[in-house]
């Protein structure tokens, strides 16, 4: 069982976020992607690749090979980037369009995740565990000139992305594998305007409490408005192991 909610939020006028959840068998794939580029250009962008893993997904993911799942990931990445450079190139406004992207493979046995950018997986088995980590100037900078957390949070522009997926954007992928899956209750995927304006004791109090997950999904985009998101705000919560 899942659910997908979705909120233009109280600041923007488009919502460029577009999310899914795919089946074949008992293997599940969710994807979230929260667009940029300008009017129109983030929603092509997100949606081109909605649709081009959507259809990766159903004809080509490796079922009864499920070792080849990264190696699938990486060529749908790059038939997305090749539909979006397509698109743009009828309107050259729009070569400048890109999106984030996480996504999560889940199946009786696993859990792989997938990241582009700054929105988020995370897994929640009673407390809310991040698995992917966010592509910014934050980041880099603690990676590469060992800034503190602190230090590197006061640089300027430090949520600026490092990393997207679109006709110009450099691509940086991310793999993580989910070490003791079958102890994880939900996989839950978050663009930022939902993670940059919740706590996490808000965000784990509200998974653990005794509504649907329907409720529960709206009642994080809930929390993000009242905590002023000025962003569209989209979760995925994707219950797993019933």
């Amino acid at each position: 069982m899942h659910v997908i909610k979705s909120d233009v939020g109280v600041v923007r006028s488009e919502n460029q976020d577009r999310a899914a959840v795919f089946h074949k068998g008992d293997i599940a794939f969710a994807i979230l992607c929260d667009g940029m580029g300008g009017h129109q250009g983030g929603s092509h962008a997100s949606s081109i690749t909605i649709d081009t893993f959507e259809e990766e997904f159903m004809k080509k993911f490796p079922v009864d090979h499920l070792e080849k799942a990264n190696g699938w990931f990486q060529k749908a990445i790059k038939r997305a980037k090749k539909e979006m450079t397509n698109f743009a190139n009828k309107d050259q406004n729009l070569l400048d369009m890109g999106t984030t992207l996480t996504a999560a493979v889940i199946t009786k046995d696993y859990i792989i995740v997938y990241n582009v950018g700054d929105s988020r997986t995370y897994v929640f088995n009673g407390v809310l565990t991040q698995v992917t980590r966010d592509h910014n100037l934050r980041n880099l900078y603690i990676d590469k000139f060992n800034y503190s957390e602190e230090k590197a949070a006061t640089i300027m522009g430090a949520a600026a992305l490092t990393s997207a997926l679109g006709p110009k954007k450099k691509t940086n992928i991310d793999v993580f594998n989910v070490e003791n899956s079958n102890d994880i209750k939900y996989v839950v995927l978050t663009s930022d305007g939902i993670h940059d304006y919740i706590s996490k004791p808000t965000f784990t109090q509200i998974l653990n409490s005794d509504i649907s997950i329907n409720n529960k999904a709206e009642e994080l985009i809930v929390k993000a408005i009242k905590g002023k998101s000025s962003d569209n705000l989209t979760t995925i919560i994707l219950e797993v192991n019933k």
